[in-house]
């Protein structure tokens, strides 16, 4: 008797140990990783295990409002590594794990939503911004100027080489009575010296 009360809880436990061990890779689907700064670089792990086996789970990975990786399909297990991203910036990472089993109405939601930050890694200052060259002048062109000769009031020489007698100045008075003047004078020089001659014969 004692031995069949034995045997009973011995099939029994196997059983449950059966079940439970059977059950406990679909309950499980554990999600984990990181963020952090890599020298001046950042990096992101993420670690997805224990999901269904059938390859119908998806993740996607967004960083900011970036899509850092694209909707994957992936079965039991599924890992990224992430690194040399920019380490300037600070970063907010989240992944999203659909579980092709997860049956809300059933209470069984195995999806996972998370989050993961970092701060800015590289903190050095940034270089100063060197000075610009000066951008060379093109030389200009020439500006051609005209030079206009003054007109010169001068009259230009007689053919054959003379140059023509200023005219006389004008002083006011006629050539007629200068003519006439000059007539009586020499009238009265004659006159004269004919009465001295009869004067000296008498």
């Amino acid at each position: 008797m004692a031995s069949r009360v034995l045997g009973a809880f011995v099939v029994t436990g196997t059983a449950a140990l059966a079940t439970l061990v059977m059950a406990t890779p679909a309950s499980a689907h554990t999600a984990d990783g990181f963020a952090q700064c890599d020298g001046k670089d950042a990096i992101l792990h993420v670690n997805l295990t224990q999901f269904a086996p059938e390859k119908k789970n998806t993740v996607v990975i967004m960083d900011g409002d970036q899509v850092l990786v694209p909707t994957e399909k992936f079965g039991t297990s599924w890992t990224v590594d992430k690194k040399g991203l920019d380490g300037k910036v600070a970063h907010t990472f989240t992944v999203d794990v659909k579980a092709y089993d997860t049956d809300k109405s059933k209470n069984k939601n195995y999806d996972k939503h998370f989050t993961y930050t970092t701060v800015v890694c590289d903190k050095t200052p940034p270089k100063p911004e060197q000075p610009q060259p000066p951008v060379p002048q093109q030389p200009q062109p020439p500006v051609e100027t005209t030079t206009e000769t003054p007109s010169s009031s001068v009259t230009p020489p007689a053919p054959g080489g003379s140059t023509p007698e200023p005219p006389l100045a004008a002083t006011g008075a006629s050539p007629g009575w200068l003519l006439l003047s000059g007539l009586g004078l020499v009238g009265a020089g004659a006159g004269t010296l004919l009465f001295l001659r009869r004067r000296r014969s008498a």
